[in-house]
């Protein structure tokens, strides 16, 4: 059975739920056709939808139609909205448009049109409510060959064939010769879009929706899918799984793919699922595993993408109540970010503020709704500001290092600027023969996520990224390195080079009453906006023209005053073009790109087992592959390092003398004058630290929320922590885990670097066993213990030992680690 993945599209109010119903209902798949206002639609599940009356989230449904199996996803149609619908583009076959009779083509239904095809898509026309339409079928389909495409041909007109064989010279030529059109040649055009068919109906009354099903199925007809495995995910659902399209290949429960075990392969139907076993290609299914998906992931073949046509130009701060923590709501936030990447949520460190990215009032209702639902918390907003980008004007090298302890990565890139509009394009130009096409892949993955500039730290637009070096190690390297090295290296590139500041700019149409034309054009200027008057009527003018958005916010509200509420605005297309205002911009943002520590320029090398950071102006001397000529050949060559005898003979004789026994010092003997005794004076003891683990993860502030999450990466992350922590201060250490509860515990011991790790036998605590080490160490060790609990802490101040609480070793740990393992997190 031939596979097609679907996706209605439309302006809010032109009925897409109420079409899916209808074919639902016509394929047999549901008893009962719903109604969006009765609330008992099969897709408008959630209750703000059925609230509001609109789709909020993309779902899906799937029915056979003929020899059919028909995966359909409803997107919303509300302009809020817009960057959930973009997400589902990137897996469809074909689409199909619905236009309400009643309200004709809106403007959000030309911005659809122009996404469709950017992405490429094959689309079929429904022209929906023609049951109570107050025009004509006629001069509705004028409307749409005028307003989306002049191809766009009637389904029902007789003379339709030779109307499809007008699009293309060679399919004119095939019927002039042949009197008709083959289905292969009809199937062609549609799918490379060389004429649209269009339909008209009532989804409703069901209406004209047999004959749209019957064409869609003959016009996508047999899709060839690749024998090799690969899926691409386009939606982040509340519980974590990810909703995929299989798009080559099979995939099996419990397999493990780009390194990521698929704990459950979910199919839905609406609010209902089913488990898998198996999903093959040209399947929708939802994904279950341990991991943080994002929208844009590619598994197997595929590679991460990151399209964005409708991302909103707008900034807001969330506003919280006084007794409310921005850092309590962020786990919360992190999931919606996961949901809808297009919020683009950041929590700021240095102001402790969240900001997001909106559209407009209703998503910002509907998002205060669920965040109050989930976490009891009512946010509000600031007043929004502009989303700036940046490119840059010439090639500019970058390198990218990172190697803390048991780390390591290397990277190197071009940077090459586009033209405008191009977003940023990932190329492989390597020429490392020992790169291995894994690494390449993950280095690839990395680039193709998003990157930031220097100048206000905006997202990188317009931009070529080439991959043309890298280094790994087969032992200490992971995906997570190599995306630390990717970023720092383009962010080295941008450091070195100048950027340039991208604005968004609105191209718009005003409509106002002539008498006030002349408080608009001055107004206009005031705004820095060019313009030019198409049209001047008795009553009315026209303007057209373009103008930065920062300064036309808020300029609908002024235009209403100015025509005493008879002026009309409508914003046309949206653009980023070079800033004319950059050194004031830049100098009110007040951005540094070296106390950027989630982005940083400069790299990570590792020296006497810790991690050290190296500003970005200095690391090109200290790669380890080195360019021969980067502005030609490109070509590079691994440094290799020559040890001398004497080097290595000093080098052993260290490495020996520290597995021996340390000579006792010698004793000075001091004289007493009073009574002559000889005082000893002992040898300074050895430091050890203890820690007391889980006692630390659940009180250090930069674990805690961690460990709520996912408690085995905390105590990893606390691992890495005091293991190059050990590494600087040269120390002893043993960090001891409770493992008392565990039946199946029999304790076990392992080290890394020269940090021990103890995990406790079953009814054995941490404490106990940390009062036993003390006692037994105390008489050869200057013994420090890390721990904030009362009992132990009385206990080991007993013993003559020292403690250190939980908070004051975080803050010895963080400054050791503050550059080298901060980017870790």
């Amino acid at each position: 059975m031939e596979k097609i993945t679907l996706g209605i599209l439309a302006h809010v109010d032109a009925g897409k739920t109420t079409l899916i119903e209808s074919m639902l209902y016509e394929s047999h798949q549901i008893k009962k056709q719903g109604r969006v206002d009765h609330q008992d639609a099969f897709l408008d599940y959630d209750p703000q939808e059925r609230e509001r009356g609109i789709t909020i989230f993309a779902k899906q449904a799937k029915f056979k139609w003929k020899d059919h199996e028909i995966f359909v996803i409803d997107t919303p149609g509300h302009v809020d909205f817009s960057a959930s619908m973009e997400q589902v583009l990137s897996v469809l076959d074909v689409a199909i448009v619905l236009i309400s009779a009643q309200d004709g083509i809106q403007s959000h239904t030309e911005t659809i049109w122009k996404c469709l095809k950017e992405y490429e898509i094959p689309t079929l026309i429904f022209v929906n409510k023609m049951d109570i339409a107050y025009r004509n079928k006629e001069e509705i389909l004028e409307e749409v060959v005028s307003k989306l495409d002049p191809n766009s041909i009637d389904q029902a007109d007789k003379d339709r064939e030779e109307m499809i064989a007008m699009c293309e010279d060679k399919a004119l030529e095939e019927y002039l010769q042949q009197g008709s059109l083959s289905s292969e040649t009809i199937q062609r055009l549609f799918l490379t879009r060389r004429f649209f068919p269009t339909f008209f109906g009532s989804a409703l009354k069901n209406e004209g929706v047999d004959p749209l099903l019957d064409s869609l199925c003959a016009l996508v007809g047999q899709k060839e899918f690749s024998q090799e495995f690969g899926a691409r995910i386009f939606k982040i659902q509340e519980d974590g799984s990810a909703l995929a399209k299989i798009t080559g290949g099979t995939l099996k429960a419990k397999e493990i793919v780009n390194e990521i075990k698929i704990d459950q392969i979910r199919s839905f139907n609406g609010q209902k699922y089913t488990l898998l076993q198996e999903a093959n290609a040209g399947d929708i299914v939802a994904l279950k595993a341990d991991t943080d998906w994002k929208v844009g992931d590619g598994l197997g073949y595929e590679t991460a993408q990151q399209e964005r046509l409708l991302a909103s130009f707008l900034t807001y701060e969330l506003l919280l109540p006084e007794e409310v923590d921005a850092l309590q709501l962020w786990p919360y936030c992190q999931q919606l970010a996961k949901e809808d990447p297009s919020l683009q949520l950041d929590y700021h460190e240095r102001s402790k503020k969240i900001t997001l990215r909106l559209r407009g009032d209703v998503q910002k209702e509907v998002l205060q709704k669920m965040i109050l639902e989930k976490t009891g918390i009512l946010i509000g907003f600031s007043q929004g500001s502009v989303v700036y980008k940046e490119t840059i004007g010439k090639q500019e090298y970058g390198v990218g290092h990172f190697e803390p302890l048991r780390h390591y990565a290397e990277v190197h890139v071009l940077l090459d600027p586009l033209p405008a509009g191009s977003g940023v394009v990932v190329c492989n130009g390597n020429r490392i023969e020992s790169l291995s096409l894994g690494w390449q892949q993950q280095i690839m993955n990395a680039l193709n996520q998003r990157q930031y500039g220097v100048l206000t730290g905006s997202e990188l637009t317009d931009v070529q990224i080439t991959l043309i070096a890298g280094q790994g190690n087969l032992k200490h390297t992971s995906a997570a390195d190599f995306r630390q090295a990717a970023h720092r290296a383009v962010r080295q590139a941008l450091r070195k080079g100048k950027s340039i500041l991208l604005e968004p700019y609105y191209t718009f149409k005003i409509e106002v009453p002539s008498q006030s034309l002349s408080k608009v054009l001055y107004e206009l200027e005031q705004r820095n906006a060019s313009f030019e008057i198409l049209e001047t009527e008795e009553d009315m003018s026209t303007i057209q023209g373009s103008g930065a958005i920062r300064l036309l916010m808020n300029f609908q509200s002024e235009l209403s005053a100015l025509s005493k509420g008879r002026g009309k605005i409508a914003f046309i297309k949206s653009v980023y073009a070079p800033s004319q205002d950059t050194e004031s911009i830049v100098k009110t943002i007040q951005y540094d790109p070296e106390a950027d520590l989630k982005h940083p320029t400069g790299s990570i090398f590792c020296k006497q087992g810790a991690g050290y950071y190296v500003p970005y102006d200095e690391v090109e001397e200290k790669m380890h592959l080195h360019p021969l000529d980067t502005e030609s050949s490109h070509s590079y060559e691994r440094v290799r390092y020559h040890v001398s005898d004497e080097e290595a003979k000093r080098a052993f004789e260290r490495t020996l003398s520290k597995k021996k026994e340390k000579p006792k010092a010698k004793k000075p003997k001091v004289k007493q004058e009073l009574d002559h005794e000889e005082i000893k004076i002992q040898p300074k003891k050895p430091e050890l630290l203890v820690i007391d683990g889980y006692n630390m993860i659940y009180s250090w502030n930069s674990l805690k929320d961690l460990a709520k999450a996912d408690y085995n990466a905390a105590r990893e992350r606390l691992i890495d922590q005091i293991v190059n922590y050990q590494g600087y201060k040269d120390i002893d250490v043993y960090l001891v885990f409770d493992a008392y509860r565990r039946k199946q515990g029999e304790g076990r011991n392992e080290t890394r670097h020269k940090t021990k790790i103890i995990y406790t036998r079953y009814g054995e605590n941490a404490d106990s066993y940390i009062e036993r080490l003390v006692h037994d160490l105390k008489s050869h060790y200057s013994i420090s213990v890390a721990t904030s609990d009362g009992l132990i802490q009385n206990s080991i101040l007993a013993s003559g030992a020292n403690r250190i609480s939980a908070r004051e070793l975080e803050g010895k740990v963080m400054g050791v680690n503050a550059i080298a393992l901060s980017h870790l997190k």
